[in-house]
């Protein structure tokens, strides 16, 4: 304990982030002297970060380093509030620095600067061809947008950036980031190391609202919230099976791959994960047998890759056309009736750079409600009602903030 203050940040950000991950104690000695440790600590090493910024040429690897000191300092929150602990103090240092740096990448960085080798070079051109079915934008703010991607288009965004080859051969989301804000204005959007600006991912045959970043302050504005918990993320899915009516949170850890392309698992031995799901409709399809779906409301707290179609099969609930989590027999059948996995990020909820909150929303897009219209809402006194809005375009918990 007498030697932690010679810990680098990096270092005690992984020692604060593995408390909580591991399940152990935070009330424990170390965990709060560690904590002491950064409140004073912060300040001074914030600032050196931004007199090197504005004192050396930005470049990639400049920028590089000053990406690991916010990636701690974001590992920081994120162990506190998945604990539970107050933030009150250290989190406004916290994200009073994040954002001080931020706002110095924005006035240093051109895009000279910040382009890698495998940023805006083949295969991160515009990808392959786009069809008929474009992202739209649904939210425009200064450092903020909120994208609608359309199903089959793949999120290419991921710590360290992508690697060349590792695309699905769908088209790629950045190249409508790319192609939509030019890199003279925009130069953070077209930094494959920077994730292109993107905050999450959204599997490619789902569709749904992404976020990303304009600029540092916009994207560190996000990633602050989804690292506390305090982005709002609800998706509409359709999974296999009568569930129970009320809400259930699943916190089933889950472990990913390493191997392209990735798959998950619900392992002791994976990150923790947080699912709240809550049914909204039951609903039958007559075939040769008859057949029970739910359409359920999800939250989810963690963003682990495929997380709501994992901890669905966990709980005996798969998503319905799901070729990665369901046996093959099971997901030719669901492609007879729904071409897609049904999942559709429909609401995000965040805070923007001048501190307001926001809400985008998406309703159901055409092809999921046709499915829908393919099935009938069982006789229960809820599901008839609820169909009929969903058709009509509502959206759960729309205009709630």
């Amino acid at each position: 304990i007498g030697q932690i203050a010679e810990v680098a940040i990096h270092d005690l950000s992984n020692l604060l982030w593995s408390y909580p991950a591991l399940e152990l104690d935070a009330g424990c000695g170390l965990f709060g002297l560690a904590r002491r440790l950064l409140a004073e600590r912060l300040p001074a090493d914030s600032a050196a970060v931004i007199e090197k910024l504005a004192a050396r040429t930005v470049t990639t690897y400049v920028v590089a380093e000053v990406s690991e000191f916010t990636n701690s300092l974001l590992e920081f929150a994120w162990s506190f509030a998945f604990a539970g602990e107050d933030m009150v103090e250290v989190g406004d240092i916290l994200r009073r620095s994040l954002l001080a740096i931020a706002t110095v990448l924005d006035e240093r960085c051109s895009w000279q600067s910040l382009l890698g080798p495998s940023s805006g070079a083949v295969p991160y051109g515009l990808g392959p061809g786009w069809g008929s079915e474009v992202p739209s934008i649904v939210l425009d703010l200064p450092g903020i947008v909120a994208v609608l991607k359309p199903p089959h288009w793949e999120v290419d965004a991921r710590a360290g950036g992508s690697l060349p080859g590792e695309s699905s051969g769908a088209p790629l989301f950045s190249s409508f980031l790319r192609k939509r804000f030019p890199r003279e204005v925009h130069p953070l959007m077209h930094c494959n190391e920077q994730q292109f600006g993107i905050i999450h991912r959204l599997d490619a045959p789902s569709s749904g609202l992404i976020l990303a970043g304009k600029n540092f302050v916009g994207y560190y504005t996000l990633r602050w919230q989804q690292d506390t918990y305090e982005l709002g993320r609800e998706y509409l899915v359709l999974c296999h099976g009568r569930m129970c009516w009320g809400p259930r949170v699943i916190n089933a850890k889950i472990k990913t791959s390493k191997a392209f392309p990735a798959t998950s698992k619900v392992s002791d031995e994976g990150k923790p994960a947080w699912t709240q799901v809550e049914p909204i409709c039951i609903l039958e399809r007559t075939g040769s047998t008859q057949e029970q779906f739910t359409l359920v409301a999800i939250i989810i707290r963690t963003g682990r890759t495929h997380q709501i179609r994992v901890h669905l099969k966990h709980i005996g609930h798969p998503t319905v056309t799901d070729g990665k989590y369901t046996d093959q027999l099971t997901y030719n059948s669901d492609k007879e009736w729904c071409s897609r996995n049904f999942l559709h990020r429909h609401r995000l909820t965040f805070v923007d750079t001048d501190g307001l909150l926001r809400e985008a929303v998406a309703a159901l897009p055409k092809d999921l409600c046709e499915v829908l219209r393919g099935l009938r809402p069982a006789d229960d006194g809820q599901s008839p009602g609820t169909m009929r809005r969903l058709r009509e375009g509502w959206v759960p918990g729309a205009a709630l903030v």
